[in-house]
C-alpha cells in the first residue's frame, strides 16, 4: 500500500514539474494532438453506431 502510495506522491510531484518545464507552444502541440485523436475516435464510434442502428432497422 505505501508502494502505491509513494508512487501516486512522485508521480504529481513529476508531473507538476514537467508542466512547469514544458513550454507553451509545447503544450499547445501536445492539447491539439489529442483532441484530434479524439475527434477521430469519436468520428469512428458514430459511424459506427449508425451503421449498427441501420443494421438493427434493416
Amino acid at each position: 500500500m505505501f508502494k502505491n502510495v509513494y508512487c501516486l506522491s512522485l508521480g504529481v510531484v513529476l508531473g507538476a514539474v514537467l508542466g512547469i518545464l514544458v513550454c507553451d507552444d509545447t503544450k499547445k502541440k501536445i492539447t491539439k494532438a489529442i483532441q484530434g485523436k479524439a475527434k477521430k475516435l469519436s468520428g469512428c464510434i458514430k459511424s459506427l453506431s449508425e451503421e449498427t442502428v441501420h443494421t438493427i432497422k434493416g
